[in-house]
């Protein structure tokens, strides 16, 4: 199946919820903030003639302005997540990618020297970081929230179309789970750093685990796997619990849909 966008999924979302009502979870103003919060720091990114720069945490002034991108509470608010939640969730998970892309893709002289990813996800490892934990709390709520979505349909709802609409949207947010596994693998993050994305893998595992089915479960504890020599003992550890909630959580819901 071909990836989808963000964009593409939140344009799915609208259309698998059309007739669904629900009491929605994330914070009303969540979406607005993230947005806003985002273009603080795409106003940070000096642009001169030919020449870029990033904001970085090191930087008492770039990091307040960072940190709201990543502020959870103000963002997120607190699980249960439901149906109705759907569109905010995946608008906030595509507004938080801007961020990873931007660290990721950055280019000193964008137009004339092309971006070195493998550079920047070293140089940038504190922010970006700091954008796959926040993430992958943001996945996991997606996911959460589709599930209600799908447990709560009337057989009369139960078409093709919402289905098909299911899997593009969980294709999508495993996408994102299976960039941070490859991430927790590069042998130049700082222990600090992975210890952050392992927490979060582990604080987050159920809402994730619950919405993946049983092949790409085993495909994330594979990928994982591979990354447990590079890890620290507190990072090992909380991808230890990870791993342990994927192999033996029951499997109902989103994760049978195949």
């Amino acid at each position: 199946m071909k990836r989808p966008s963000m964009a593409q999924l939140s344009a799915v979302a609208g259309l698998c919820l059309i007739g669904f009502a629900a009491r929605a979870e994330v914070p009303a103003n969540g979406a607005a903030y993230i947005e806003a919060s985002v273009a603080a720091v795409e106003s940070m990114m000096r642009v001169e003639p030919g020449k870029t720069s990033l904001p970085r945490l090191s930087d008492p002034v770039a990091r307040k302005v960072l940190e709201d991108v990543w502020n959870e509470s103000a963002i997120l608010g607190k699980a249960p997540y439901t149906g109705a939640d759907i569109p905010a969730l995946l608008n906030i998970v595509q507004q938080q990618t801007r961020i990873l892309q931007a660290y990721t893709l950055y280019s000193p002289a964008p137009g004339k020297t092309p971006p070195d990813t493998a550079r920047n996800v070293v140089e940038y490892q504190d922010e970006l970081a700091h954008s796959h934990a926040f993430l992958l709390k943001a996945v996991s709520a997606s996911l959460e929230a589709i599930n209600n979505f799908g447990a709560n349909l009337s057989q009369d709802e139960k078409t093709d179309a919402r289905f098909q609409g299911l899997r593009q949207m969980r294709l999508g947010l495993q996408e994102i789970i299976t960039g941070v596994a490859l991430a927790l693998r590069n042998p130049a993050l700082r222990e600090a750093n992975q210890t952050l994305i392992a927490r979060s893998l582990a604080d987050n595992a159920a809402g994730i685990v619950a919405g993946i089915a049983p092949p790409d479960r085993t495909a994330l504890v594979t990928a994982l796997q591979a990354a447990r020599p590079s890890l620290k003992p507190a990072a090992e550890k909380a991808v230890s619990a990870f791993i342990a909630t994927a192999t033996s959580a029951p499997c109902n819901g989103l994760c049978r849909l195949e």
